[in-house]
């Protein structure tokens, strides 16, 4: 953890690269969805993709914030 106050250096590109790979992932997801409706299995998939965009979103957006 870094101290109270400080500042984080977040790398150029880092956050375009994070906008990209989420809209990787919001494609996927709606294909898993898509496929959730027949399949137990695709709906865990879509369940564990959407937990995971959703940590990779937040993570974005505390970057955002910080810059």
């Amino acid at each position: 953890m870094t101290p109270a106050g400080s500042r984080h250096i977040v790398p150029a590109g880092t956050i375009d690269s994070l906008e990209q790979i989420s809209a990787g992932l919001s494609a996927l997801l709606l294909l898993v969805e898509i496929q959730s409706e027949r399949s137990e299995g695709c709906h865990n998939v879509y369940s564990l993709l959407a937990m995971v965009k959703a940590q990779l979103d937040q993570t974005a957006a505390k970057l955002c914030a910080e810059e």
